[in-house]
């Protein structure tokens, strides 16, 4: 079930579009649950937590917009500001105002100077304790002394949205804390890192799971991946295998002419499902100079390709980025098969086939198309 943030998410444009629907979903929340806000900075020690006869009220502002002080090159716009009023018992006594701003990364990375220069603009913030808060997703450190120098009296805190996340599991939930969380979840803020019981089965299978893999590309497969690339491919550049940690897949890949034409066998280890799945693509790169003509029988010999039933695609209108067509089946799938490796094997040979028989016909009336592998038989 994708969350309600989720299905919204596509309606905010530019680059930053992520950072600024969750960043208006967490205002929210904090609105409507104002003690959510003050117990989170309470846990992180970021304010003075109430005593006596101490009242708290917290006032929320997003994409607040600052002039550029003198020794900035630019204005700012931080994504978050929490104001927290104190007010005592007393209304002769003067309340006090803690200010707490927080600048949230998810898909992007600090701009120019951008901590130091909400440093500054807290700094000339009257409030009798002022803080920086830097949350990522991603790990990505800070030298607090270059944030803060030049600033009086402003404090520095760096954290990782998981953690907001773990904090999240211990409220009162209700819907909208429901929403953030699978939002969160989505968008890999989520992640715990915990062993499992879970995980630590699965790392002692790694090492069996890769033997498999290279069975069933070695040998059967990687004769036809051979064939269906013709005798101009040097052996020696047939293989690239992709970092599992970056593409989430192990591959091996044969080149069809060059940059121009790719084939490649490979294990998806991520997926919707969650179960990993072999595929065969075929996969054409961004546009080479001076190749548009093959370029465009590549493409529209992918567009065919694609209405093949069990085939599907990505990119076949884009006019110059990648673009790719695959075939793929669940290894869940495959669970009642005596041999395994026997039936990856089979997948991929059959699919390496059905390209091939495709571009054979294709080349025939499309002499354009960057391959020659199926004239050698």
């Amino acid at each position: 079930m994708t969350s309600l943030l989720g299905r919204l998410f596509p309606l905010f444009i530019g680059p930053q579009r992520v950072e600024d629907l969750f960043t208006e979903a967490v205002a929210r929340l904090f609105e409507r649950r104002p003690e959510i806000c003050l117990n989170w900075l309470d846990e992180l020690e970021l304010i003075t937590s109430a005593s006596g006869e101490d009242q708290r009220y917290t006032s929320v502002s997003t994409q607040k917009s600052f002039v550029a002080l003198d020794e900035h090159g630019m204005g700012s716009r931080p994504d978050l500001i929490v104001e927290v009023h104190h007010a005592a018992g007393d209304e002769e006594l003067e309340s006090s105002t803690e200010i707490v701003m927080i600048e949230s990364k998810i898909g992007s990375w600090e701009g120019q100077e951008q901590l130091k220069r909400y440093a500054g603009h807290l700094s000339n913030m009257s409030g009798t304790r002022r803080t920086l808060i830097y949350i990522t997703r991603a790990y990505d450190p800070k030298d607090e002394e270059e944030i803060l120098a030049g600033t009086k009296g402003v404090e520095f805190c760096q954290l990782r949205w998981h953690d907001f996340y773990t904090f999240l599991q211990k409220v009162e939930t209700d819907a909208l804390v429901e929403e953030v969380m699978l939002f969160m979840e989505e968008q890999r803020m989520a992640r715990s890192y915990r062993f499992s019981t879970a995980d630590l089965m699965a790392l002692s299978g790694v090492p069996r799971a890769f033997e498999i893999f290279d069975e069933t590309f070695h040998g059967e497969v990687q004769a036809e991946l051979v064939a269906f690339a013709g005798n101009k491919i040097d052996k020696k550049e047939l293989y690239t295998w992709a970092p599992i940690r970056n593409n989430k897949r192990y591959i091996m890949v044969a080149h069809l002419n060059g940059g121009d034409l790719d084939c490649f066998v490979a294990y998806e280890l991520r997926t919707p499902d969650g179960y990993p799945e072999a595929r065969v693509y075929l996969e054409a790169w961004t546009e080479q100079p001076g190749r548009k003509v093959a370029r465009k029988a590549s493409v529209a010999a992918m567009r065919k390709i694609a209405l093949r039933d069990e085939w599907d695609g990505a990119g076949l209108d884009n006019p110059a980025g990648p673009l790719a067509v695959w075939r793929g089946q669940s290894l869940a799938s495959l669970l009642h098969e005596e041999d395994h490796v026997a039936a990856v094997k089979r997948f991929f040979i059959e699919s390496i086939r059905e390209l091939r028989e495709e571009l054979t016909e294709f080349k025939k009336e499309n002499p354009d198309l960057p391959w020659n592998g199926g004239n050698d038989g």
